[in-house]
Formats: structure tokens, sequence, C-alpha cells
């Protein structure tokens, strides 16, 4: 059988050559009767229409830019965090159940430079549009963009205030089903570690942690500065250990930052939860490693990524989407 060209289907569908790519683009231009038609004789045809003829014929790129700060010193690069590559892979996942691709773009803390950068990446068809995770609270990124009217999705702000579309966790749920099930366990008081107050997700943690403990039979222990990382979660543990009484247990913004802790109680033969209970939140899968295993918040990383896409390529559909936020899970385990 010879080669199907866009004439072949044009010709099967009663229309131009230019239609069949545009359909085939999924252009909003055409109703979506002419495109369900015309996809569907290229499917029984078998035809796949050339990436370089697409993007030609809708000025796009199909490709969606993932951007993340590009770490320099003694740090871990972001793609090597659980929450940077989970998100990474639903991203990659869903763009390609929509006929995109992703590309990793780093940023330096020189915001100016980089908004310069993404803008010729658009405007050159490298790249559509972009997701932003890990933006800080006073990033001026996203007002860049928005002045210079390029499309873009940031997972972790605050969307009652921000102008742009997001993707957000909620923690309340977890945190008022973490209190639910401490008071059943007869828990007393709680050591609160938090996150890096610069992201949004950080003070998002701590507000929903503090409303539900407002409403729990539990009393505030300690509140405790954090930076996500083990070493932090080690070296806050003397203190916590110190000042722990019968009936204490601590949560940590992620799990990181437990199974630092754990590594303390383990060098000085602290028994976890016999006395001091231990709750994480990311549920990475050092989770399910460490023993005992820990009673985490679940943070909904494939679901954001995948929503961010859906959302981005919406936009670029010339729809108009609105910020997306997703509730987080306690998941109990033998940590308390």
């Amino acid at each position: 059988m010879k080669n199907l060209t866009r004439k072949d289907i044009a010709k099967a569908a009663g229309v131009s050559p230019s239609t069949v790519s545009r359909a085939l683009a999924g252009s909003p231009l055409l109703p979506k009767k002419t495109i369900e038609r015309v996809t569907a004789i290229a499917a029984k045809f078998g035809y796949k229409p050339n990436i370089l003829a697409r993007r030609l014929a809708s000025n796009r790129s199909f490709q969606l830019a993932f951007a993340v700060e590009l770490w320099t010193g003694t740090r871990r690069g972001p793609i090597q965090m659980s929450y940077y590559s989970a998100i990474l892979d639903a991203m990659v996942s869903e763009a390609y159940k929509r006929n995109y691709s992703v590309l990793v773009q780093p940023y330096t803390k020189d915001e100016e430079s980089f908004v310069e950068h993404f803008s010729n990446l658009v405007q050159t068809r490298h790249a559509d549009g972009i997701v932003f995770a890990g933006l800080t609270r006073k990033s001026r990124i996203p007002a860049e963009l928005i002045e210079r009217k390029i499309p873009f999705v940031v997972i972790g702000s605050n969307p009652e205030k921000d102008g742009f579309v997001s993707v957000n966790e909620d923690p309340y749920p977890a945190m008022k089903e973490m209190f639910r099930v401490l008071m059943e366990k007869k828990y007393r008081r709680i050591f609160f570690v938090g996150g890096d107050m610069n992201f949004y997700h950080a003070v998002a943690h701590r507000d929903a942690f503090m409303k539900a403990l407002g409403k729990s039979s539990l009393k505030l222990a300690g509140m405790i500065e954090g930076d996500y990382s083990r070493r932090r979660g080690f070296s806050a543990a003397p203190g916590i250990i110190a000042g722990k009484k019968k009936g204490d247990c601590v949560f940590f913004s992620n799990d990181r930052m437990a199974t630092g802790f754990y590594r303390y109680c383990y060098d000085n033969r602290i028994a976890i939860p016999g006395e001091i209970g231990v709750v994480g939140s990311d549920d990475d899968e050092s989770a399910l490693v460490i023993s005992p295993e820990l009673s985490t918040v679940r943070q909904p990383r494939v679901e954001m990524g995948a929503a961010a896409v859906n959302l981005l390529i919406d936009q670029l559909e010339k729809k108009k989407p609105e910020s997306v936020v997703i509730p987080n899970s306690f998941i109990a385990r033998r940590s308390i």
C-alpha cells in the first residue's frame, strides 16, 4: 500500500489538504464535527501526519516547557527531588495523550533574563507555553509573562489573590483527618516543623495545620522552622526530644525531614511510636522504606502535573480554564 498523504485523507473527507492539517492539529478555528470526521478517517486509514507539517499548519510547536529553578552548589538538582520528578512524569504522560511533548526549561534567580529567554522560546515556536513548579511567593515571573501575553500555569500559588491560572493542593482535609486519628490514638500534644516559608505551599500547610489543630483536643508543643532537608530533620530532633512529654507526636512538612528525625531517633535508641509519634508530608517512597512505615499527608503530585498540562493546553486552544485545587489525603501507618 502506498504512503498516504494529506491529499488522500482530504479526498476521502471531502475537504482541502490544509483543512486536514488543521483538523489533525485540533485547530479551534474548525467546527468540532469537521475535526472528528477528519480524525476518524485518518485513523481508519492509519495516516500519521508529519510532525513538522503539523507544526507549520498550526503555527505551534506542540511542546510544553516545564520550568524549574536551576540549583547550584552541593544541593541535589530539582529533578532528583520526588516532588518535581513526580510532577514531570505526570506531565509527560498527560501531554502525550493530547499529542504534545514536554521539555525541561531551567531558570536561575536572575528572573529578568529568564523571562526574556522564554519569550524568545515562544516567539521562535520552540515551546507554546510553560508550567512552573517551585516559584517563590515574591517571584515577578508571572506578572512579567502576563504583560507579555505568554501562556503559563503555576503549580503552587494563592488562587484567591493571584491573577493567573494555577494548580494547588488543599492540605486542610488531610490535616483534619490526621488530627482525628491522633485524637483516637490518645495523643495530647504535637510539634510542628515547617517548610520554607518563601513558598506558598509551606504557608498553606502551616495555616491548614493550625486551623485543624484549633478544632482538635491536642495542644501545640512547639513551632520549629524547617527547610525540607534531612539535615534539618536531624538537627531539630534534639530540641524536640528534650521537650517531649508522654503522648507527644511531631509533624514534619515533608517526608525528607521526617527521615532525618528517624535517623536521630535510631542513633539514640528512641522508639517510634513508643516514645514519640511521627507524621510526614508528601508520601514519598521513603515513607514506606523506613521502619516503622511513616504516616503522612499525601501530596497529589500526579494529579497536579496532569491538571497543569490540561489547563495550559486549554489556554492554547483559546478556552478559559479556571484554577484547580486538589485536596490532600492522610495515610495512617505504624509511626503513630
